[in-house]
């Protein structure tokens, strides 16, 4: 299984970055690989993928040389074009290498963390390199494989556990007295128990609790006034390691019960326990609403963002989304926006709860979040992804459909 999907893998288009003059792995007859020198000024020029003049380089290769007084561009559109022609030339080429400086470069670090896997002018056999870096990041961490690894362990405390388990002799009077009644009479039943951690702040921590129990996509004014039941303020000092214990929020919504599983089930997709919707599907725009094709989720920046379910990977690049990955199965399909990198390559297997991408802020975005857009696929769909079509949905009513 693991072999026949290392092999689908490499059939397609491999990124990857070379630092030094690296022997390049020749390739079968049918296949064709391409050498790009990122100082080539065409790179950089809107839809010249077409025209971007390559030269034989052998064994299979061809290569993209450098533009004599080349300077990286500062604008930022012009790097976008570049992502998007790089991009256009997956589809052609089985291999695509890219050549880095030997000192790390601010302007091509984006595109080197779209590599798989960067090389240096020591390593040698790089195919057989590729293919255990392409292992390495595909290592499947479900919870059914972490029980398969670790089960020797159950096993041992199965067999330790009655040496570790006292009896109460027949007829002995037990002195613990029932303290049940106690529990009941002096919890604080259904507050919120928090410890303040390093990074969070109280804004993060109310909207969090606002859209978890009411599903509301909470204002500032709204924030201010829970923090204020709970007589806390935004300027209110609470370092790391402070126990928060916060009434439950109140707020007024008579459809919060029929949107609360979709609003857990989307914020659930980012390992972040405090992640929370700042934004939902609007598909008209209005005086007060701009329209708005998906739901976006708030996360702190690395956050891993976990497969909905098992499927294939595509994934894109453009001035909008910036990086994205889009998660298929049979009809249904679901794209994550604005991240910050992505683990899977276009059409490589994906099991439902595996770490896909990690949120960011590329593309169009005011801060770290990632932009969820649900999708029916169909050949008539108005958007499309690595040439798969689908249709737009309210992500809400998609999760009420599956």
């Amino acid at each position: 299984m693991r072999k026949a999907t290392l092999e689908t893998i490499l059939d397609k288009a491999c990124f990857f970055g070379l630092r030094g003059v690296a022997k390049l792995p020749a390739l079968q007859s049918d296949k064709k690989g391409l050498l790009i020198e990122l100082t080539n000024r065409e790179l950089f020029e809107r839809n010249t993928f077409n025209n971007i003049a390559a030269v034989p380089f052998g064994d299979g290769w061809q290569k993209i040389q450098s533009t004599p007084n080349f300077e990286f561009p500062t604008e930022k559109e012009k790097w976008f074009n570049c992502y998007a022609n790089i991009n256009k030339l997956k589809r052609d080429f089985a291999r695509i290498a890219v050549i880095l400086p030997e000192e790390k470069n601010e302007y091509l670090d984006n595109i080197e963390k779209s590599c798989v896997a960067v090389f240096n002018s020591a390593d040698t056999d790089i195919e057989n390199l590729l293919r255990l870096k392409i292992a390495e990041i595909n290592i499947p961490q479900t919870p059914l494989f972490l029980a398969a690894k670790y089960s020797w362990i159950f096993v041992l405390l199965l067999c330790a556990l009655p040496f570790f388990i006292a009896s109460v002799p027949e007829g002995q009077i037990n002195g613990l007295r029932n303290i049940a009644n106690d529990v009941l009479k002096y919890s604080e039943k259904g507050d919120i128990v928090h410890i303040f951690k390093e990074g969070e702040s109280l804004m993060q921590i109310a909207r969090f609790a606002i859209g978890k129990y009411n599903s509301l996509v909470s204002t500032e004014a709204m924030v201010k006034q829970y923090l204020k039941d709970n007589e806390l303020s935004l300027e209110s000092k609470i370092k790391a390691g402070d126990t928060l214990r916060l009434k439950l929020p109140t707020f007024n919504n008579p459809r919060h019960k029929a949107m609360q599983p979709a609003w857990i089930f989307f914020t659930g997709l980012l390992n972040d326990s405090l992640a929370y919707i700042t934004e939902l599907y609007n598909p008209t725009q209005t005086a007060n609403m701009r329209r708005h094709d998906g739901v976006d989720v708030a996360g702190r920046k690395g956050t891993r963002i976990l497969s909905p379910f098992s499927g294939v990977a595509w994934t894109a690049e453009d001035e909008r989304g910036g990086l994205m990955i889009a998660i298929a199965r049979e009809k249904d399909l679901l794209v994550f926006m604005h991240c910050d990198q992505r683990f899977y390559l276009s059409g490589q297997s994906v099991m439902e709860g595996d770490p896909i991408a990690s949120v960011g802020t590329s593309g169009h975005t005011t801060g770290p979040h990632v932009h969820i857009v649900a999708g029916k696929i169909t050949p008539s769909g108005e958007k499309n992804i690595s040439g798969v079509r689908y249709r737009v949905l309210n992500p809400f009513e998609w999760y009420k459909e599956i």
